[in-house]
């Protein structure tokens, strides 16, 4: 099964050089631009289904997307997990006033004032998509996404980072990255977001493991509230 991920065109935030976070602004002229051109590339890649983040410059690039693919833009499923990083009282700072290697960081995973760390994201993230990959796992899939999920992503299909090299890499507008689910490493598919987030090592894949396997009677239910949605 083959997956798309695309970060969202851009915004004024963006070309500014702003921390979105939990804002939510509209594309620019630009990134409505950039998501006519992602779809032009993903053309012929047999996309079944687009899945994309909640926020509006995510919707808004998978609706540029799905009509360049000729696709139902009442078809885009919203995954309210693939939400934005939240970046708390960062939101709208300039990039250049935060110390962003420490907030992208594996080792550091610093806290924003409250917004989350990177490893609480990852953990959502990990979650999700160890969950949508078996739920779609026929499907030709394309993730529209904003940066910190993005970059997430890339962590969930290449493996979580080597000390010393924990940080992210960064991300382009609109461009198509490609990967395998026949390739997600082993760690990630048995990744415990409990174990890593608390001190204490619990993971007693209850109810409450945001990283536990669903039954499937669960995914059938999950299913049936993303098309009742869609």
């Amino acid at each position: 099964m083959k997956v798309y991920v695309v970060l969202h065109g851009q915004t004024d935030f963006d070309a500014e050089g702003r921390i979105i976070g939990d804002s939510d602004p509209s594309l620019n002229d630009t990134g409505k631009e950039q998501a006519k051109n992602a779809a032009g590339e993903l053309c012929g890649k047999g996309i079944d289904m687009i899945l994309s983040a909640p926020e509006k410059r995510a919707m808004e690039t998978s609706e540029i997307i799905a009509d360049g693919l000729g696709l139902d833009k009442n078809k885009i499923t919203k995954g309210l997990k693939l939400c934005e990083r939240a970046f708390g009282d960062h939101c709208g700072k300039l990039v250049s006033e935060v110390d962003m290697f420490a907030l992208d960081s594996w080792v550091f995973n610093a806290a924003t004032p409250n917004g989350e760390t990177i490893k609480d994201t990852l953990n959502r993230v990990i979650a999700y998509m160890n969950n949508m990959v078996k739920i779609f796992r026929t499907k030709t899939m394309l993730l529209v996404v904003p940066e910190h999920i993005c970059k997430a992503l890339f962590w969930f299909f290449n493996g979580l980072p080597e000390p010393g090299k924990e940080q992210i890499r960064d991300v382009e507008h609109c461009k198509v990255y490609e990967f395998d689910t026949d390739n997600i490493p082993q760690t990630i598919k048995d990744y415990s977001p409990l174990a890593v987030v608390t001190d204490s090592g619990s993971d007693d894949g209850g109810a409450n493991d945001p990283g536990r396997l669903l039954s499937q009677s669960e995914i059938d239910a999950l299913v049936a509230e993303l098309q009742a949605t869609a």
